[in-house]
């Protein structure tokens, strides 16, 4: 029996629905970041992992191809990089898909990137600011057809410092060099008019803490929960691909030192492999822990979960049908 006129559009409008649920993210809610897998030949997949519904959705939103994300905000904007053009960079909400175009950036180099509020509305106070690897800021508001740049200033010698993480707290960024024999002074840039101003706090230098048997380490500078908490992820192993464990210290600003952190209590910290960080609290989702680190490694599918209680770590693998090779992971809320 040949299907009715009114049989043919129903089943276009499901077909229509079903593409547009396609070019969309997921619109389950969730108090906690969506683990978001770019994969295939130009990364025209995004798949979101549910942590507490242990479920993947496997999408294909066009504003997100070829790109990669250098910066997530608790908000939901993501700032986004160009896989083809490197130097393009763009903010996206991928929930509304709005799109705000930034200035092209001078060279590949590699970015620590901060956000100081919400692009929302095309909020011209929102200061988009971009740190390479040898210290030097690019910063600029949203419309601005070019970014401003300024050097670090400081009396060290800037051939023997680069840049290791940076974090926004209080209006003001907060950011960490290494100096040699991992020795992490802390600093303030922030603005004053249109100008940057640095300045160093008093509080005591961080030296790299790993047992000896550890080969190297990366260090995050977070803003968790109303504190400043430095993370160092401890590596071994052929190209540094085993994580040993985290130790966490808290910035305490009275006594002007890093004071080592036990246990985060009810907060849930989710690491990306670039660098972004979410921090949470008091999470009830099943599944999801609390005073644990939830990280990923390059060029690997799995989700780790390093357990601060106990000092011990789990993985899982969230979606057995992305690819092994030419994948990203990050995370993501979604507004």
């Amino acid at each position: 029996m040949e299907p009715t006129h009114e049989g043919k559009e129903h089943k276009q409008e499901l077909s229509d629905e079903k593409q547009l649920m396609l070019l969309n993210p997921p619109t389950v809610p969730q108090p906690y970041p969506w683990l978001l897998i770019f994969d295939g030949k130009d990364q025209e997949r995004q798949t979101f992992f549910s942590i507490s519904e242990d479920r993947f959705y496997t999408r294909t939103i066009p504003e997100m191809r070829n790109k990669e994300i250098i910066y997530t905000c608790n908000n939901g904007w993501l700032v986004l990089r160009d896989l083809i053009n490197s130097m393009n960079v763009c903010l996206l909400n991928p929930t509304s898909k709005e799109t705000v175009q930034l200035p092209p950036l001078e060279d590949d180099d590699k970015y620590i990137c901060i956000l100081s509020s919400s692009p929302s509305n095309h909020n011209h106070q929102c200061r988009v600011v971009f740190i390479n690897t040898k210290c030097m800021f690019y910063f600029c508001r949203l419309g601005d057809s070019k970014f401003d740049k300024r050097v670090f200033e400081t009396e060290m010698p800037l051939g023997r410092i680069h840049m290791k993480d940076a974090t926004i707290f209080g209006g003001k960024i907060y950011f960490i060099v290494c100096l040699g024999f991992a020795i992490y002074p802390l600093f303030i840039a922030e603005f004053v008019d249109s100008e940057i101003r640095f300045t160093k706090l008093g509080i005591e230098e961080y030296h790299d803490q790993s047992p000896q048997d550890i080969i190297s380490s990366y260090s995050y500078l977070i803003e968790s929960c109303g504190e400043i908490l430095l993370l160092q992820k401890m590596m071994f192993g052929i190209f540094w691909r085993n994580v040993f464990g985290f130790l966490v210290f808290r910035m305490d600003l009275l006594e002007n030192k890093w004071v080592q952190v036990k246990n985060i209590g009810e907060r849930t910290i989710f690491l990306s492999q670039s660098g972004s960080s979410i921090s949470t609290y008091s999470i009830v989702a099943e599944g999801v822990k609390q005073n644990a680190i939830y990280f990923t490694n390059a060029a690997d599918r799995y989700l780790y979960v390093f357990d601060l209680e106990d000092d011990t770590i789990s993985k899982s693998l969230p979606c057995p049908i992305v690819a092994c090779r030419r994948l990203f992971l990050d995370w993501v809320m979604l507004s």
